[in-house]
């Protein structure tokens, strides 16, 4: 007799769709909510750019508008892509030059078992930075140097991603004087006649800062202790040895850091710090003019430097993307007397970082089809409604979990800003605790929105670091959602007390 032979079966393991398809079925499920909508005759106000309203029907989607979105996504994100592109083409000039491996293989030496401690003074520049200019899809830059430093002081890629994503991130959420959250939002109710400025709840905000990027770096120091001690809890632990590989490259050989590596480095530096500077608004920040006039003044004065470039504070990432340029062939006149091995080189860069720019331009269809069907406003409308009336305190802490899932549908904080506040503003100062309401639903704003920009599919940076990190959707949802919930509870605290202190000081 013949003893069956049982075949064993590979117990079924759930896999997350990748960023793509993820973004893709959002739009999708966007695009079918939008037939229903319009089937049922649905209608909402929609606000004009000169101030007038009308009803509007919610428009309905179509089919192939699933693929068009993601097009319009990269002529809106054009700036950011074309940024993107640059920065990466320039950091694969650094990896090929061994001038990234060299200095992590140099501070690691240095810091030989207090490499935990490099950790702190990182995350605190990426949280100030985050605070102050918004930093976001600038940010994509700075994981090709994160990642390989960590891994080479024996930590993970997941550490080396966190210290970016969670270090810009919490300045986010801490917004000080972030133009592109305080300003816009501020503008927004100025617009509407009412008395408020971007001094109106700061020193809270600096207090909300400081507690959580304190929390945020407490936890991944934590985290990233207990993998220097036991490698197998490391969340990226499956994909550790390609990691290694990928990211130091030749990172067994022991780099000499030469003259041409430190002075490539120290143009990296350089180039890093002058994008930081250039896109803070400072005109914004200190109620001035002088930038704007410094630069007009240098295009006329000085047009051999630059002619057309704006000055600092008033250019976007598109301008910096010519300053990156500038970097790569300083950096290629440095390393290659080949012209076409230096373009080789940096070709290359571009293409590996393409798909990054191809998750931003998808990512950015999903608000796409929310403008056009008119959903954004339909959603913008209830909001203020459903505010109305309310005690002060509570308003916050309802505005801020409402806030969530909106900053999932618009994941711009500029663009939440500024169709949020137009019409959220005349309710929130008209309250009798309209010192309290109006900053305080500010600083909710950018709580809320601060915390979905973390982990949102709808992100490009998000979802673009990501790639960049080669580590999956679901990895990342699995080390940091306690982070979130602590966040989440530490928020609606800070927003309470300042609620209750009230004030000039909320």
């Amino acid at each position: 007799m013949h003893k069956a032979k049982h075949k064993k079966h590979k117990p079924f393991k759930l896999k997350m769709f990748t960023a793509f398809t993820m973004l893709l079925l959002i739009i999708f499920v966007i695009i079918i909510i939008s037939w229903i909508l319009n089937g049922v005759g649905l209608t909402t106000d929609h606000h004009n750019p000169d101030g007038t309203s009308e009803v509007i029907k919610i428009g309905a989607a179509g089919i192939i508008d699933l693929f068009w979105a993601p097009m319009q996504g990269f002529i809106q994100k054009a700036d950011i892509i074309i940024f993107i592109l640059t920065i990466g083409a320039f950091i694969n000039l650094l990896l090929v030059s061994k001038s990234l491996i060299g200095s992590a293989q140099w501070i690691t030496r240095k810091l030989k078992g207090k490499e935990l401690w490099a950790i702190l003074p990182l995350m605190v520049f990426f949280s100030i930075c985050g605070s102050v200019e918004g930093m976001a899809e600038e940010s994509l830059g700075f994981y090709m140097v994160a990642i390989p430093l960590m891994i080479a002081a024996g930590f993970d890629t997941f550490t080396g991603l966190m210290i970016v994503l969670l270090g810009a991130g919490v300045g986010v959420i801490g917004s000080t004087v972030n133009p592109f959250l305080i300003t816009v939002s501020v503008n927004a109710i100025k617009d509407s006649g009412y008395d408020i400025n971007a001094g109106d709840g700061l020193v809270w905000r600096m207090v909300s800062w400081l507690v959580l990027t304190a929390v945020v770096i407490s936890f991944v120091m934590i985290y990233a202790a207990k993998v220097k001690k036991n490698n197998k809890i490391s969340i990226t632990f499956s994909t550790a040895k390609a990691d290694k590989e990928y990211f130091l490259q030749s990172a067994s050989e022991v780099v000499v850091m030469d003259w041409r590596k430190n002075t490539s480095l120290a143009v990296f530096g350089l180039t890093l710090a002058v994008m930081i500077v250039y896109l803070i608004g400072w005109d914004a920040i200190l109620g001035i003019d002088n930038f704007q006039r410094a630069g007009e003044w240098m295009n006329k004065n000085i047009p051999w430097m630059t002619a057309f470039i704006p000055g600092f504070g008033l250019g976007g990432l598109q301008d910096v993307a010519a300053f990156f340029l500038v970097s790569s062939v300083i950096v290629g006149a440095i390393n290659w007397r080949s012209e076409s091995e230096f373009w080789q080189k940096y070709l290359a860069g571009a293409s590996d970082i393409l798909s990054v720019c191809l998750i931003i331009a998808t990512a950015a269809g999903v608000g796409i089809i929310l403008q056009r069907t008119y959903m954004q406003d339909l959603i913008v409308n209830g909001l203020s409604s459903a505010v109305s009336g309310l005690n002060s305190i509570v308003l916050l802490v309802i505005l801020f979990i409402l806030f969530l899932p909106l900053s999932f549908l618009i994941p711009s904080t500029s663009g939440f800003a500024s169709a949020i506040f137009p019409i959220l503003g005349p309710v929130l100062m008209t309250m009798p605790n309209s010192d309290v309401t109006g900053s305080g639903a500010i600083t909710a704003f950018s709580f809320a929105s601060g915390i979905l920009n973390l982990f949102t599919p709808t992100s490009g940076v998000v979802m673009g670091a990501l790639a960049i990190s080669r580590i999956s959707y679901d990895k990342l949802l699995k080390g940091i959602w306690p982070l979130l919930l602590i966040l989440a509870a530490t928020s609606i605290i800070l927003l309470v007390l300042g609620g209750l202190i009230g004030g000039t000081i909320f």
